[in-house]
């Protein structure tokens, strides 16, 4: 029973515990590996750690507020789901579109690497793939780069190594858990947006050179 189990931590584990599941909360995702910015390398994540330690307890605090705790063992990385679908937290387009070349980017190095943990790119990286698919025309401007990336770094799905997110040349770690903020269904129903998209701003474009004929 939770009760038990908590009741079994000692103090200073119950102050962790209470701060980890607002975290994960307020975040929804947890990667077992991060970067360190003081020791210029990656680190083990002990929230992580811990929650993989109690992860019956936290299973059970969180079903009680209709929450499922999942865990990706291959990927190293846990996550909750609301039952209800309360708590889902809604994107502005601009980072749906960036959370999309995001997928593409880590599922190209995935694929160039055989890699099953994160992946390391540049925002020019990223954006030149949104408008070689189609989803940009041209760059976004340096406030719409910083706001979408500033927020999916809120939810551990990113981390920035330095630099500011609307420097081209910033370096960007994207975490596994990108996998399961855009599954393969998701990505598939994005990819059809983003091609119906560029036919409309291509009918655009054809209407406007018709008039500027006429």
């Amino acid at each position: 029973m939770f009760e038990e189990k908590y009741n079994n931590l000692t103090g200073a584990e119950k102050e962790n515990f209470k701060r980890i599941t607002s975290l994960l909360l307020n975040r929804t995702f947890m990667v077992n590996r991060f970067y360190d910015k003081n020791q210029g390398t990656f680190r083990s994540n002990s929230d992580y750690r811990f929650i993989d330690r109690n992860i019956d307890l936290f299973r059970e605090y969180l079903e009680i507020a209709g929450y499922r705790l999942l865990k990706d063992s291959n990927y190293e990385v846990i996550y909750i789901e609301n039952e209800y679908e309360y708590n889902k937290k809604r994107l502005d387009k601009n980072t749906t579109i960036f959370l999309y070349g995001l997928r593409l980017k880590f599922d190209e190095d995935r694929e160039s690497v055989k890699l099953n943990t994160d992946t390391i790119v540049s925002v020019s990286d990223i954006i030149k793939t949104l408008i070689d698919v189609g989803a940009f025309n041209k760059k976004p401007s340096d406030m719409d780069i910083k706001t979408a990336l500033s927020n999916l770094a809120k939810f551990n799905i990113i981390q920035k190594v330095d630099g500011k997110f609307e420097d081209p040349e910033t370096k960007i770690i994207i975490f596994p858990s990108i996998l399961f903020a855009v599954t393969n269904e998701k990505i598939t129903a994005l990819s059809q947006t983003i091609s119906i998209l560029e036919e409309n701003v291509e009918d655009d474009e054809n209407e406007e050179e018709e008039d500027s004929e006429e």
